[in-house]
């Protein structure tokens, strides 16, 4: 037997699986006329897809499987599809995914992202389309863009539910307009109203203020300092900086990540000799004095990473979800210096130097969210509080919070931090920075990953690999400076 050694490309795409509703019904009662009425949808089909820049690449009697660069792109032609469905055409119900695909000899795909698209188009009523929440947050920066959630639904073969959404048709896209529009013009007459008795409204209220507040009471002087003849004070009207405060929460951009502000305060780094799993890289103890700062609420997911990808970020690598989904799931099999490449892109979305690592100070803050134990929670830790020793990621947010509104700080993946891994905290920095050196041959992660066992997800624990090393089980989340 000659042994098979052709490599498979794998790549990121957008997937659309169209579907002829009712068509074994048709084919029993005229299947020449039923026959005629796929070839005129497949020609169709196959011109709004190149217009669109996708391709027709399989087909299955009343089923057509189509591929895309972008999810946007995809979007522009599953609207051209359902919006300009021409008289007599048989209904159709539509799919969409963005995910790993395989490419074989043939130029057909396989994999995850066809299989997810062809799931969902199942599910969808006759004419519309229903897609995963994957191609929603890739698609939705597109002008025609506008969707309504229909909830989480159980997919066929796939173990863990998938986020729906519709795709709004023209006509509903005009309905949501027309009701917006209403409502704006509504507001409008109001305040054309509130503004044409406002006059008569300000001289009733008069009588019920005190003396000194009646328009004709006498003002204080005002001290214009060096002004000369005619000139006028200066009012200052520049934007004031804005002011962080503990436990806020903000998005600099839509692509941006949610931000959870935390306060400044002392703690004690490391762990005691007495505590169960201990390393001994997690010493000795010493306190930290540590300033306010920002820390993603949730880690990256692979949603943000593939809309970093479609804004050309990330060096164009699209680490594999195995299987998993992607969406909301944290992104993983990324190595630090991958995480440099997203966080490039993300300053330039934000317009500024503002986004980093967590230093290992200030992650180990947060994980511990003012709390002294091993876990946030207490002493130990339960499957109910993190994902751990299980087979699979969990969605971001699938636990409670700590006590600073931080999600997954222990177990789901491991996290990168930007420190340099050195043995000890003997000659650490006490201000929180990260410890750099000039040959650094292992970065530090820490949180323990969704297959580790519990006493690698305390807060003291440490692990560390060289920065070009891909886990599958280690993602991160970013910290922000404050400005």
């Amino acid at each position: 037997m000659v042994e098979n050694t052709e490599e498979r490309t794998i790549r990121l795409a957008s997937i659309v699986a169209v579907d002829i509703v009712g068509f074994s019904t048709m084919s029993e009662r005229d299947q020449r006329n039923a026959a005629r009425k796929v070839e005129n949808l497949r020609a169709r089909i196959e011109q709004v897809a190149a217009k669109n820049g996708g391709r027709l690449f399989n087909t299955a009697g009343d089923g057509f499987m189509l591929e895309f660069g972008s999810a946007g792109s995809a979007l522009g032609a599953v609207q051209d599809i359902l919006d300009k469905r021409p008289k007599g055409e048989p209904p159709i119900r539509v799919g969409a995914h963005v995910g790993d695909v395989v490419v074989t000899a043939t130029s057909d795909l396989l994999g995850h992202g066809v299989n997810v698209a062809a799931r969902l188009q199942e599910l969808a009523e006759p004419g519309t389309a229903l897609v995963s929440a994957e191609f929603r947050s890739m698609a939705r920066s597109s002008p025609t863009a506008a969707f309504q959630s229909r909830g989480q639904k159980p997919l066929d073969n796939i173990e863990q539910r998938v986020q729906t959404f519709e795709i709004l048709s023209k006509r509903q896209r005009f309905m949501r307009a027309t009701r917006r529009y209403a409502s704006m013009g509504v507001a409008v007459a109001l305040l054309a109203v509130g503004a044409y008795f406002a006059p008569t409204i300000w001289r009733f209220s008069q009588q019920f203020l005190p003396a000194d507040q009646q328009p004709n009471a006498v003002a204080a002087p005002v001290d214009t300092g060096s002004l000369n003849g005619d000139e006028q004070p200066v009012i200052d009207t520049l934007p004031q900086t804005p002011t962080y405060t503990a436990g806020h929460t903000f998005s600099d951009c839509p692509s941006c990540p949610e931000m959870v502000v935390l306060p400044g305060g002392i703690f004690v780094m490391g762990s005691p000799t007495t505590e169960a799993g201990r390393g001994r890289d997690e010493g000795p103890q010493r306190e930290v004095s540590m300033s306010p700062f920002a820390i993603g609420k949730y880690e990256i997911t692979f949603a943000q990473w593939d809309a970093c990808l479609a804004g050309g970020g990330c060096d164009g690598f699209s680490p594999p979800d195995n299987g998993w989904g992607r969406g909301a799931r944290p992104v993983t099999g990324v190595s630090w210096n991958d995480v440099q490449s997203y966080l490039d892109w993300l300053n330039q979305q934000a317009g500024g130097l503002r986004y980093r690592l967590a230093s290992e100070a200030e992650w180990e803050y947060a994980a511990r969210a003012g709390a002294a134990d091993a876990y946030a929670f207490g002493p130990r830790v339960t499957a109910t509080q993190a994902t751990f020793r299980a087979r699979q990621t969990s969605t971001v947010g699938a636990h409670d919070a700590n006590a600073w509104a931080l999600f997954d700080m222990h177990g789901n993946v491991g996290e990168w931090v930007e420190d340099c891994y050195v043995a000890n905290y003997n000659a650490a920095p006490i201000d929180g920075a990260a410890v750099q050196a000039n040959n650094c041959a292992r970065r530090v992660y820490r949180g323990g990953g969704f297959s580790d066992q519990a006493q690698v997800l305390r807060a003291a624990a440490r692990q560390s690999a060289p920065a070009d090393r891909r886990i599958a089980a280690v993602g991160f989340r970013v910290a922000r400076t404050l400005d």
